[in-house]
């Protein structure tokens, strides 16, 4: 999950890296951080790959209001979470959507009491994951966001919208999990994800920004799944 704190006080946002930082370890799971100093800062970078975006209310150059506003304008489905000394403003929170708010100073435990409240919106039964396991613990990722995987020896590197995971696991097992998700091989070594194809020019597809060679053999079976799978989207 990927996370972004909008917070203009260094005080409080350690406060809020604790609080994350001791539910990752108490849960065992694996949260991506980014913080930001002000609301201008996410707005300005804003790329749409937050899974949900904690606003300060109040800061000096744009208020967590006004950005979370801006925010809602271009991307309807990320949460958005409120950091406030004063519940009225959960009134205004409202014209943006906010899922939850928290009063500050943040305690550990009003974190997690909010926390657990959000998760399931963070997995929602709609939105499918896959869970790996990684050094850190288990990483999930969600599927249509994985691109493709690709088989090295031993290890499975797994390219997503936002970075490169590598795992020590099998291609096969892959293909089987992911079968009835519309991933495919174009040859031995790449798994697709046949959502992320944009192109075939003769042996090579075009997968999100990458060039995949597709094999000799496989090309047939692969060209017949992409048809089926791009007749059942029409």
């Amino acid at each position: 999950m990927k996370i972004a704190i909008v917070e203009d006080q260094a005080k409080e946002r350690e406060r809020i890296k604790k609080c994350f930082q001791q539910f990752e370890t108490e849960e065992n799971i694996v949260l991506s951080l980014t913080f930001f100093g002000d609301g201008i800062e996410i707005v300005d970078q804003y790329a749409g790959d937050f899974d949900i975006i904690y606003f300060d209310v109040e800061m000096p150059i744009m208020d967590g209001m006004t950005a979370a506003k801006k925010i809602r304008a271009v991307d309807a489905n990320v949460l958005i979470v409120f950091i406030t000394n004063y519940v009225q403003w959960a009134i205004e929170g409202y014209s943006v959507n906010a899922s939850d708010f928290l009063l500050k100073p943040v305690t550990y435990f009003n974190f997690t009491e909010h926390f657990k409240r959000i998760m399931p919106k963070l997995l929602n039964d709609n939105q499918k994951f896959l869970s790996l396991k990684t050094n850190n613990g288990i990483r999930k990722i969600r599927l249509d966001e994985l691109i493709y995987i690709e088989s090295e020896g031993h290890y499975l590197h797994l390219y997503t919208l936002n970075d490169k995971l590598t795992v020590l696991d099998t291609m096969k097992k892959f293909e089987q999990d992911l079968k009835e998700d519309h991933f495919f091989r174009c040859n031995n070594c790449y798994l697709v994800n046949l959502k992320h194809v944009q192109s075939v020019d003769k042996n090579i597809a075009t997968v999100g920004n990458y060039l995949l060679q597709i094999s000799r053999p496989r090309k047939k079976s692969f060209m017949e799944a992409l048809t089926q799978y791009i007749g059942a989207e029409v």
